[in-house]
């Protein structure tokens, strides 16, 4: 996963333990796990796994192995925390696992690889989880960050996939014409695009470093 993006995941999931009114660094740090291995390893493997869009050069088999094990240690991860907090997170896996093989694998003919699914699953779904992990329960406030992570999430969405197709359309009609000059503007473009997705990405992260300082620190 390109950085600073995982940076936004990490943010989302903190926001959402840092609204509750007690804060578990146990559960906190199961989080951080569960989020990592599932949203930022097996979504991503998966992803590079349908034409490589992220240009790595990781084998497929390795990206096989890695996005299953990813998924894997989260699934046990959610299990373990269901058995020793309450068997009611059990009830957060199913939509999960959903998101990420129904998004990323592009199942059931890419129905469900779109915006809406993305935020829902990268935005909502970390903040609401991550709430009800510290509290086994929801709250107005929460429900209400999770719209803002998931208008986030879809912000970033848009920006990188809006405009993909016209991206790509220009620079194989500047390939096959030898325009030089349009093909430079559509590498500043995609450039511009990468820029703002960062600072996107990093704005988040200052707000949410700003959140923990205010509820840890006096």
């Amino acid at each position: 996963m390109h950085f600073p993006l995982p940076l936004c995941m990490i943010s989302f999931s903190s926001l959402g333990a840092l609204l509750a009114p007690i804060v578990r660094v146990d559960r906190l740090l199961w989080t951080y796990l569960i989020v990592f291995s599932s949203l930022c390893l097996a979504s991503y493997c998966f992803d590079e796994l349908k034409g490589h869009p992220l240009h790595t050069k990781i084998p497929d088999r390795q990206l096989k192995i890695l996005g299953w094990a990813g998924l894997v240690f989260s699934l046990a991860g959610g299990v373990y925390l269901a058995l020793e907090i309450n068997l009611a997170l059990l009830l957060w896996i199913p939509p999960s696992v959903f998101v990420i093989l129904a998004y990323n694998k592009e199942l059931f003919r890419g129905r469900f690889h779109n915006g809406p699914v993305f935020s829902i699953g990268w935005g909502g779904i970390p903040t609401l989880g991550s709430y009800y992990l510290q509290t086994i329960n929801l709250s107005l406030t929460v429900l209400l960050a999770a719209a803002g992570t998931i208008v986030f999430s879809l912000a970033i969405w848009t920006l990188n996939h809006e405009f993909r197709s016209d991206l790509e359309t220009v620079k194989s009609i500047a390939t096959r014409q030898g325009d030089v000059e349009a093909l430079a503007s559509r590498r500043s473009a995609g450039r511009g695009i990468w820029k703002i997705t960062r600072i996107l990405c990093y704005s988040i992260t200052m707000f949410t470093i700003a959140f923990y300082t205010y509820r840890f620190l006096p």
